[in-house]
């Protein structure tokens, strides 16, 4: 099939390459012609492993082309796909203005009979107000429009696998027609189909996301407890995952949940349930929860000892590991707190940032607190001089960093594992004071 795939950041683009892959002929469309431009040329607007060798293998074959072309985008294929982005506005709500402007531009240039698939996270009722909205500005009679609803399911750091490998496909419309056309699109993938209707199909994105953060929510609070019993919460994960009706997925406690998805659709849902005066009291105490994850992880770090006018050097700056995103970042998020603490400097560390400047805070830092903040480049000299490191993301280079170097160049060794990550033995041999996460009076 010929598809245009609107919206090319991270899920418009993995989308589009995938597609490609697939065998169709795809035109990724994107307002911003600089970000065409490096696309056409095999620059990648973001990290996400497997995906710069694919585009450049796709770009070679003719399979895919990206364009700021509005008119081309529409009038080239029979199959238009929005994939734009929908932040979260202040209130929790989604902002569709992406989603609006896309539908501006269908609108403008359609040329004959679409299908436009939504695959972007967008609230409940959105699919049926985007057919509503196109019926009302074009002319059905000649241009006939069908909408269907396809949500995504990618996890950064391992969207490949996830679009070769689906869990699940979810398709939802009102016209069979086009919903056996979208399923189409996937042919020859190893998934299962779930056809229902617009809603059913947003709710299950959005509800998907919900259980996942409240189960991360879950271990993160009875880690809590596990901390004041001395139970080792991740024996304690392991032993509730072998349940199959648990699963050991998201059972891993740390400092919480971030990135562009579970903070987001959580908030979203709350939005709604609001909205409909429905009270969705588990859901909300999962946020608190992880609101007030780093606070609690803070305060295990100042049982060791007081944090002002030391040096931090703070393992990740993305949110999780394979991806350079940093959207609502644990480890941001633990740099602000300890800037707010009085600490001298906290040193950054990332495989994905090279200067204070590639750090994208949660709001602007003053004048004074910038000075306090740097960033390692050289694993070598990472740790000179520092009285405490904290591992907030586990990339797995971390595990293979000089640790015993890093000991006897800081200050004082003292670990904080935020991830339950490193090898607590390993590190206490080579000299580090080691503090993880409800780790157990064993460990």
């Amino acid at each position: 099939m010929n598809i245009t795939v609107i919206g090319s950041g991270y899920v418009g683009t993995t989308t589009a390459l995938v597609l490609a892959k697939l065998g169709h002929q795809v035109i990724g469309y994107d307002v911003d012609a600089s970000k065409v431009e490096k696309l056409n040329r095999g620059e990648l607007p973001f990290q996400e492993p497997g995906l710069a060798e694919l585009l450049h293998e796709l770009l070679q074959d003719g399979k895919i082309v990206f364009t700021a072309d509005g008119a081309t985008a529409v009038t080239s294929s029979q199959l238009l796909m929005i994939a734009v982005g929908t932040p979260s506005a202040a209130d929790g709500n989604a902002d569709l203005k992406y989603v609006s402007a896309a539908i501006d531009t269908i609108a403008a240039h359609i040329d004959g009979p679409k299908i436009v698939v939504t695959k972007s996270t967008v609230p409940i009722g959105t699919n049926r107000w985007i057919k509503e909205e196109l019926s009302s500005r074009i002319d059905a009679a000649k241009t006939p429009v069908d909408v269907v609803s396809n949500p995504e399911f990618l996890r950064e750091g391992s969207a490949l696998q996830d679009s070769f490998q689906p869990s699940r496909t979810v398709v939802g419309g009102d016209n069979p027609l086009a919903v056996e056309t979208v399923k189409r699109l996937y042919d020859g993938l190893p998934t299962t189909y779930y056809a229902c209707d617009y809603e059913t199909a947003e709710m299950i994105k959005y509800a998907s996301n919900g259980f996942l953060a409240t189960k991360i929510s879950f271990i993160n609070e009875i880690a809590r407890l596990a901390s004041e019993v001395g139970a080792d919460i991740d024996g304690v994960a392991r032993g509730m995952g072998m349940d199959p009706r648990i699963s050991p997925h998201h059972l891993s406690a740390g400092i919480g949940y971030g990135g562009s998805c579970f903070p987001k659709d959580v908030a979203e849902l709350l939005h709604l349930a609001k909205r409909n005066n429905v009270k969705l009291s588990l859901l909300a105490e999962a946020k608190r929860v992880n609101d007030t994850q780093i606070d609690w992880f803070v305060e295990r770090m100042k049982a060791v000892g007081s944090l002002k006018g030391l040096r931090v050097l703070v393992l990740g700056v993305a949110f999780k590991e394979d991806t350079d995103d940093q959207r609502e970042s644990p480890g941001i998020r633990l740099m602000e707190r300890l800037l707010k603490l009085g600490v001298r400097e906290v040193r950054a560390f990332d495989p994905t940032v090279r200067s204070v400047d590639d750090i994208r805070w949660s709001k602007p830092l003053g004048k004074k607190a910038k000075r306090r903040v740097a960033v390692a480049t050289d694993p070598a000299s990472a740790a000179d001089g520092v009285h405490a490191v904290v591992l907030t993301t586990p990339w797995p280079s971390f595990e293979s960093l000089p640790w015993k170097d890093w000991a006897a160049a800081a200050a004082s060794p003292v670990v904080f594992d935020g991830r339950n990550f490193l090898n607590d033995a390993a590190l206490r041999e080579a000299g580090w004071d080691y503090y993880g996460v409800a780790r157990g009076r064993s460990r």
